[in-house]
Parts: C-alpha cells; sequence; structure tokens
C-alpha cells in the first residue's frame, strides 16, 4: 500500500517560532520571489518513498510518476507465484481521474490500483504527514538564497528514504 499526494514547498520563508531577546527585534531574509518546487510523493507501509519533481500537476506528468511507482514499488511475486498489487491511496484531484489515464490504468490493473479518498479528508492521507515533518526539518525557519538551495535540502532530506525505514513506517501506523 502506497499513499500518494502532491506538494509546493516555497523558497519564500515560512517562519514558525523562535527565541528572541525581550525587546529586541530581529531582521528575517525573506526572499521577494515566489518560485516552489512541486512533488509528486509516494510514500509505502514499508517506510519506501517514491517522489519526482514537475514543472505542473497534470494527468501526462501523474501518469509519469504512476509510471514510476510501479518500476520503484519493486513490485515482487507472492506465495502463489502470482505479482503483488499495489494500492495506491490518493485524493480527487482532477487529473486523478482523467480520460487519458483510464485505459493505461486497465492495461496495468493486475498489478495497479488506486483507491480515492473520500473529498476534504487530507487526515486519512499518510503522506500529508511526511509534508508536514518535512516543512518542520527542512523549510521552516530558514532562508533559502535561491530555489536551487532550496531544491537542494529537499533532496537531500529524502535521499534518506530511498530504501525502506522505520521512520515513514511509523507515519503509516496510523492509518
Amino acid at each position: 500500500m502506497f499513499f500518494q499526494d502532491e506538494c509546493h514547498f516555497k523558497q519564500t520563508l515560512s517562519l514558525t517560532r523562535g527565541w528572541f531577546l525581550k525587546g529586541s527585534t530581529p531582521e528575517i531574509k525573506s526572499p521577494v520571489d515566489r518560485h516552489k518546487v512541486s512533488v509528486f510523493g509516494a510514500m509505502g507501509q514499508n517506510g519506501q518513498l517514491i517522489f519526482k519533481q514537475s514543472e505542473v500537476f497534470n494527468a501526462e506528468t501523474f501518469k509519469d510518476f504512476l509510471f514510476q511507482i510501479v518500476i520503484q514499488a519493486n513490485v515482487r511475486l507472492n506465495n502463489n507465484g502470482k505479482k503483488r498489487k499495489i494500492l495506491l491511496v490518493l485524493d480527487n484531484a482532477k487529473y486523478h481521474h482523467a480520460l487519458l489515464l483510464q485505459s493505461w490504468l486497465h492495461s496495468i490493473s493486475d498489478i495497479l490500483e488506486l483507491f480515492f479518498l473520500p473529498p476534504y479528508s487530507p487526515d486519512l492521507n499518510a503522506i500529508e504527514m511526511l509534508w508536514k515533518k518535512t516543512r518542520r526539518s527542512v523549510t521552516h525557519n530558514r532562508f533559502f538564497e535561491n530555489i536551487e538551495s532550496l531544491n537542494y535540502d529537499l533532496n537531500l532530506y529524502w535521499k534518506q528514504f530511498d530504501m525502506p525505514n522505520n521512520e515513514l513506517d511509523v507515519l503509516t501506523a496510523y492509518i
């Protein structure tokens, strides 16, 4: 089982909390540009993270990401010799239901099945916890001189989740 979602990480400064001397007024740098890193992500119950950056989110880029999931999820054979099926839990973004995807999804229905959450229920999608954890660990209270440095830090953080691990496994345990 994998939990899928898209997310934007903005270069703009996001302050959460901090300590300052009483009476002092801290000067905080913040870029004036509105650049962002946009990411498709899928987090497996085994603790594996699969992600792909994309300029836009649409049916074509989503199909490319689904193909990446099928390849990277290491679909193994179960005891009776059949491939294990990937159940992908996701929200109801319009392009997730696009006609462009339907015939392709039908052709790989033996290895990938989409399970759509009810509308307005992000609390049921475990990857939302990863996005929150990423913001807390990488972007909050940090100034990024340019979009490349934000992109580098995000990739460095997510690199630790290339292989299945306990840290992400815990995030899916509550769902």
